[in-house]
């Protein structure tokens, strides 16, 4: 799966279906990820349960879930650096 906006918002709030289990078995980073996130994750709209999220909402979610998969990406890559 690509790491989009999109395809996080599809990932994270999507109906459970067999099709979405089936992409959070393939992608257990981004999963991990918005697991993580959504434990201190704050609507800029004020909302607290995520079924009253609006679009903007979820849009945030998912650049802030981008946000934390860039710097981890990033940690193990200068993680690899320092072993060589």
């Amino acid at each position: 799966m690509k790491i989009t906006i999109k395809n996080i918002i599809d990932l994270w709030f999507a109906e459970d279906t067999p099709i979405r289990q089936y992409k959070i078995r393939m992608n257990p980073k981004p999963w991990a990820m918005c697991q993580q996130v959504s434990q201190d994750f704050r609507a800029p709209s004020g909302r607290v349960a995520q079924w009253q999220y609006r679009k903007s909402d979820k849009v945030a979610f998912a650049e802030l879930v981008m946000v934390c998969l860039a710097k981890e990406e990033a940690m193990s890559e200068q993680e690899i650096y320092e072993m060589a």
